[in-house]
């Protein structure tokens, strides 16, 4: 784990007098993907946020390519922010933008190219997320599954090194979380491109993570290669996932319901 793309070091973070995460340090190899996981309210996505610099810690660094992000000049993390992208758990398209003009936002945004140059680049990424006829869509008019494929896009769209992914499999169905997968997995084996990713999702998580770390009790319970983690015979860690695995089935019941109940 040398020459880490992503470290933190005595992370803590508390609302008020409530604790949501606990002295956390965890080194994240570059090239690997890393899946943060563990029971809901555990304090999962905040710790994503506040490794990828969009939260600030009570305590603690974080660094990103041996930049400390939340001691730095604007100016300098602005340019960090090219490299990396957050793909969130709810999509956070921008309501009032076709699914065009999201991806090509953050192009138009960073960089001075021609309405031609940007045609032919979200073309390309719409087609292989194969969303290009929804392409006029507005958020709105998506179903949740297009709106997650479409975040996951928008995010990859500036070829980031670094991402950061917030539950991606979380509340589709089957056939789009295989689309889901069948897009992360290349970038998983891309040793260029190092993925930190939320998930409860431990099928998947076993499918694609290189190391896991594991949430409990706002604390880091346990951090390691997939083996490691999966195959431990810590009792209280086998509990741990059991915990995990119940809740994945309550929410795969929901999201069933919510489904069969969708105009989409």
């Amino acid at each position: 784990m040398n020459d880490p793309a992503v470290e933190l070091k005595d992370v803590s973070l508390a609302f008020g007098n409530e604790p949501i995460l606990t002295s956390i340090s965890i080194r994240i190899p570059k090239g690997a993907l890393v899946a943060i996981t563990g029971p809901s309210g555990c304090g999962k996505s905040t710790l994503l946020k506040i490794s990828a610099g969009l939260l600030h810690p009570d305590s603690g660094t974080v660094t990103i390519e041996g930049v400390d992000i939340f001691n730095v000049s604007r100016s300098t993390l602005y340019e960090l922010r090219k490299s990396f992208a957050f793909v969130f758990q709810d999509g956070a398209l921008i309501s009032n933008l076709t699914l065009y003009n999201n991806l090509a936002l953050p192009i138009r945004y960073h960089y001075r190219l021609s309405d031609e140059e940007i045609e032919k680049r979200v073309r390309a990424v719409l087609d292989d997320f194969g969303l290009y006829t929804e392409r006029r869509l507005m958020p709105a008019q998506l179903s949740i599954g297009q709106r997650k494929l479409a975040s996951f896009a928008r995010g990859i769209i500036m070829e980031p090194r670094l991402i950061f992914v917030d539950e991606p499999v979380s509340g589709i169905d089957a056939i789009t979380t295989q689309r889901m997968v069948g897009k992360l997995l290349p970038l998983r084996d891309d040793n260029k491109v190092t993925m930190v990713m939320v998930s409860h999702n431990l099928d998947f998580i076993k499918s694609s993570a290189d190391y896991i770390a594991l949430i409990y009790q706002n604390k880091l319970f346990a951090y390691g290669t997939r083996d490691d983690i999966l195959k431990s015979e810590d009792p209280i860690l086998q509990g741990i996932l059991s915990i995990i695995v119940d809740e994945q089935a309550i929410v795969a019941e929901e999201v069933l319901e919510i489904l069969s109940e969708s105009p989409f």
